[in-house]
């Protein structure tokens, strides 16, 4: 049973995170270093060495920085609530969470998982309590047991929505449950890894993840929205590529390009408007989908794949269609899905939450995805891209 818990949620560690963001931090401290954007934790010694194994992408610089790294939120986190509303106790219960992170790229990068991980957590523990905590390992066993039975080839991502760090753990439980169970049989699927670096740690599993938005969307800010992708990728390439580092296997390869920071269409006509772009398209080993339609995304990877002269089966994409190589990554579906304890048939909600960046050396940071109508940011800065970009007016990537 769910029961008000005041104590403060604690984050357990460091890589209690999601990959994506120590990769990004090692590459934010080679090429934006001084860059600023608007509880004290260090890595154990085991950590740090097990790191070293299982990410050897990590430089040995790079590993010495988080040795002695901590977060500093008293100065670079700060929390508002805006009240809109009383209860019926006169209380101002009813409103929203402001958190604004301010500091250099390279520290307040980690912020972002843990924060929206920690406000998830502390809600549910102290606001909403109408929800049943049992059964999470079962439930997860079972969509495991359906994703794999079908093939499918997936990664855990839930660390920033989730219920608690407790759930966490109990659907990592019950997926790998699911896969011993699915072994054996023909043309099964599995868990590829997890994305949360500590929980990969614990449960023998591959930590998984190559960038995010914020990526694309502060090179853009800080160099100019030309060509943005393309020096988001080449700036990618000078940090886990040769001669900077050599994948051995598959999962140490961090070449997959997320397309949608700007919409798919700017992606793609900026990559393939220059040799430069099409060379990396070719080498690298796939493309992530992250809005939008599925079935439009992959027929599109298809189609440049073929026109470029590459055989689109030895591609992975992050959605499904004959011909190409799938896997997907799913979150909230696994760590935060209940019922309300009042009501079984019911679900219990789980929060819209988000943290992006907002500006960096003083400039705004946009996000279009490729639901033309749903964008982050300034609202002067999101017009003038999509003026740039030719996408005023319309209401999907398709459309465009």
């Amino acid at each position: 049973m769910a029961e008000s818990n005041t104590v403060p949620v604690k984050l357990p560690s460091l890589l209690d995170t999601d990959l994506y963001k120590l990769t990004m931090q090692q590459a934010v401290l080679k090429h934006y270093p001084t860059a600023q954007v608007t509880c004290s934790l260090r890595l154990s010694q085991d950590e740090l060495d097990w790191l070293k194994t299982a990410c050897p992408y990590f430089q040995s610089e790079y590993i010495e920085f988080l040795n002695s790294f901590q977060l500093n939120p008293a100065d670079e986190v700060d929390v508002r609530w805006i009240a809109k509303g009383s209860d019926e106790t006169g209380s101002e219960a009813k409103g929203s969470l402001e958190v604004n992170v301010r500091g250099l790229w390279s520290n307040v990068i980690l912020y972002e998982v843990p924060v929206m991980a920690i406000i998830s957590e502390t809600y549910f523990r102290t606001m909403d309590l109408d929800w049943n905590p049992d059964g999470q390992r079962e439930l997860a066993r079972e969509k495991g047991m359906a994703l794999m039975q079908k093939g499918i080839l997936f990664s855990e991502f839930g660390t920033r929505r989730r219920r608690s760090l407790a759930a966490h753990e109990q659907v990592i439980a019950g997926l790998l449950e699911a896969q011993n169970q699915v072994q054996g049989t023909p043309n099964y699927g599995r868990v590829l890894g997890t994305s949360n670096v500590m929980l990969a740690k614990k449960f023998g599993l591959q930590p998984v993840g190559t960038v995010a938005h914020e990526w694309t969307m502060a090179i853009a800010a800080i160099e100019g929205y030309e060509h943005s992708n393309l020096r988001a990728l080449q700036q990618w390439d000078a940090e886990y590529q040769p001669p900077t580092f050599t994948p051995h296997q598959p999962s140490a390869n961090l070449t997959i390009a997320l397309t949608d920071t700007f919409s798919t269409k700017v992606f793609w006509d900026d990559l393939l408007s220059c040799d430069q772009g099409i060379e990396i398209l070719r080498r690298w080993r796939g493309v992530r989908q992250d809005s939008g339609d599925p079935k439009a995304f992959v027929l599109r990877a298809i189609d440049v794949y073929k026109r470029i002269g590459v055989d689109p089966s030895e591609k992975l994409t992050f959605a499904q269609q004959s011909g190409i190589q799938a896997g997907f990554g799913v979150g909230t579906f696994l760590t935060n899905d209940f019922d309300k304890k009042s009501n079984p048939s019911e679900k219990s909600r789980a929060l819209n939450i988000v943290i992006k960046m907002n500006s960096i050396n003083g400039h705004p940071t946009v996000k279009i995805s490729d639901e033309l109508t749903k964008n982050t940011g300034d609202r002067e800065e999101i017009a003038l891209v999509k003026r740039r970009f030719g996408l005023e007016g319309k209401e999907s990537v398709e459309d465009a």
